[in-house]
C-alpha cells in the first residue's frame, strides 16, 4: 500500500553531505529543506579528493559532467620520500581506475564541488542565515525552531552540520571532539607561479617524520592544491578560515625536498587547522532523527574520504527513506545499519595510515620504504585491497538490496 503523502525531510548544514543529501532526495523524488546557519554559501577549505565511490554517486545523481568541467583527473597516487624525493610507491588512478571502478578519481576544489551541486539543486528548498537552535519529535513529526524564533515541521530531521554537531549534541550529550595531535596546513597556488616545478597530475604524497604533505592540482589545472599535515602538542582552531602564517609552515617542513617548500614558499595565504576526531558512535538515530557525514563519523584526512563518505551516506540515506517513505524511523534505523560498519572501518583505517604516513623511527621507516619499494614501477603496480574495498562500494547496489529484502 504506497503511504498517502511523501515525507518531508529537513536537513541542518549546507556542506557537501547536507546538499548531496538534497539532491539525493530530490533524485528520488522527496521534499527536503536544508538549514544552513552561514549567510551566504562561501567559497571555504581548498582542495578535495572523489575517489570513484563518490564520482560514481554524482554521476548518477546528474551533476558528472559538471564535475569533470572543474576537477582534474590525476594519472596515479606517487608516494615519496620527504628529503630526497625518491619514489617509493605508486597506485594507479587515471583510466586504470575508471576501467576497473566504473567511475573517475578526481581532484576538485570544494567550493567548485559546492557550487556544481547548488546548480544541481536551482537553489531550491535552502535557507541561509538560519541556524537552528533546538528541536523536537513526536510520534507523528519533528519540528525545528531556528535562532529567531521561526519554526519548522517535517517528518525526517537529518544532521548534517558537521563535527561539532548541535544535531549530535541534543541526541547523545555533549561531548567534546577529540584532537588527534595533528593540525593541517592548506594552501593554494597559481598553477603557473610553479610551472617551472613541473609537477605531475597526480596525487602527490609526501612522507616525512612526524609530518606529511598530500598535494594536488586543481580547479581543471589551474590551481595547486597542498595539505601539510604536522604533529603538534598545540592545537590550532578547529575552522576552515584559521589564518595561520607562511613562516611557521616553513618552520614545520625545513629541510624538506625544495620542491615542497617552494610551493609553501608560493602560497599567499596559508590555513591551519587542528584536526579532530571521535570514537564511532553506537548509532547515530533516534526516532525521526539520524546523522550524517562528519557529525556522525569525524575521520582523519589520510585516505581522503571525509567528503566521500557523506556522500555515500547522502545516497543511501534517500535511498533508506524512498524504501520506506512512511516509517520514519524504520528509514532512518536501516540507514545506519547499512552504513555504520563501513564508516566504522574507514575512520580505523585513516588512523592507521596517520603512522603510516608520519613515523618517526628510523629503522621502522627504513623497513617500511623497503617494502613500499616493491611498488613503486607505474606500470606494475596494483590496487592495494583496502582501495579495492573502498573505490569498488557500490551504493546502487546497497539500496536496491535494501529494497529487496523489503519486499521479501
Amino acid at each position: 500500500m504506497m503511504p498517502s503523502r511523501k515525507p518531508k525531510v529537513l536537513i541542518v548544514g549546507g556542506g557537501i553531505g547536507g546538499l548531496t543529501t538534497a539532491l539525493a532526495l530530490k533524485f528520488r523524488g522527496i521534499d527536503a529543506l536544508l538549514f544552513e546557519q552561514a549567510a551566504e554559501f562561501r567559497e571555504v577549505g581548498a582542495g578535495i579528493q572523489l575517489s570513484c565511490n563518490a564520482t560514481r554517486i554524482l554521476t548518477a545523481l546528474g551533476v558528472g559532467e559538471a564535475l569533470a568541467g572543474i576537477a582534474v583527473y590525476p594519472e596515479g597516487r606517487d608516494y615519496r620520500a620527504w628529503d630526497t624525493g625518491e619514489r617509493l610507491f605508486w597506485t594507479p588512478l587515471g583510466k586504470r581506475a575508471e576501467m576497473t571502478f566504473g567511475a573517475p578519481y578526481y581532484h576538485a576544489h570544494r567550493a567548485e564541488l559546492l557550487g556544481v551541486l547548488l546548480d544541481a539543486l536551482g537553489q531550491q528548498g535552502l535557507r541561509l542565515n538560519s541556524r537552528v537552535s533546538t528541536f523536537s519529535q513526536d510520534a507523528d513529526s519533528v519540528a525545528i525552531t531556528l535562532a529567531d524564533g521561526t519554526t519548522f515541521e517535517g517528518d525526517i530531521l537529518i544532521g548534517a552540520d558537521g563535527i561539532h554537531s548541535t544535531v549530535r549534541s541534543a541526541l547523545f550529550g555533549q561531548r567534546q571532539a577529540r584532537y588527534t595531535g595533528n593540525v593541517a596546513w592548506r594552501g593554494l597556488v597559481p598553477a603557473e607561479a610553479i610551472a617551472h616545478l613541473r609537477l605531475e597530475r597526480v596525487t602527490g604524497v609526501w612522507m616525512g617524520p612526524n609530518r606529511s604533505i598530500v598535494q594536488y592540482y586543481v580547479s581543471a589545472g589551474r590551481t595547486f592544491n597542498w595539505i601539510g599535515i604536522s604533529r603538534s602538542p598545540l592545537p590550532a582552531r578547529e575552522s576552515w578560515l584559521a589564518v595561520g602564517d607562511i613562516k611557521d609552515a616553513l618552520a614545520d617542513y625545513t629541510g624538506w625536498h625544495p620542491k615542497i617548500r617552494t610551493v609553501i614558499r608560493s602560497t599567499s595565504t596559508v590555513l591551519r587547522q587542528a584536526l579532530y576526531d571521535r570514537e564511532p558512535l553506537p548509532d547515530w538515530s533516534v526516532g525521526r532523527v539520524a546523522l550524517l557525514g562528519d557529525a556522525a563519523h569525524p575521520m582523519l584526512p589520510f585516505y581522503a574520504q571525509g567528503a566521500a563518505q557523506s556522500i555515500e551516506d547522502a545516497y543511501v540515506l534517500a535511498g533508506c527513506i524512498s524504501i520506506w517513505p512512511d516509517k520514519p524511523a524504520l528509514a532512518l534505523s536501516e540507514y545506519v545499519r547499512l552504513r555504520q560498519p563501513r564508516t566504522a572501518w574507514m575512520q580505523d583505517l585513516s588512523r592507521r595510515e596517520e603512522e603510516l604516513y608520519q613515523m618517526n623511527d628510523i629503522q621502522t621507516i627504513a623497513q617500511r620504504n623497503e617494502r613500499m619499494r616493491r611498488h613503486c614501477t607505474p606500470e606494475a603496480a596494483e590496487f592495494p585491497p583496502e582501495q579495492i574495498t573502498l573505490y569498488g562500494y557500490d551504493a546502487d547496489a546497497v539500496v536496491t538490496s535494501a529494497a529487496m529484502t523489503a519486499l521479501a
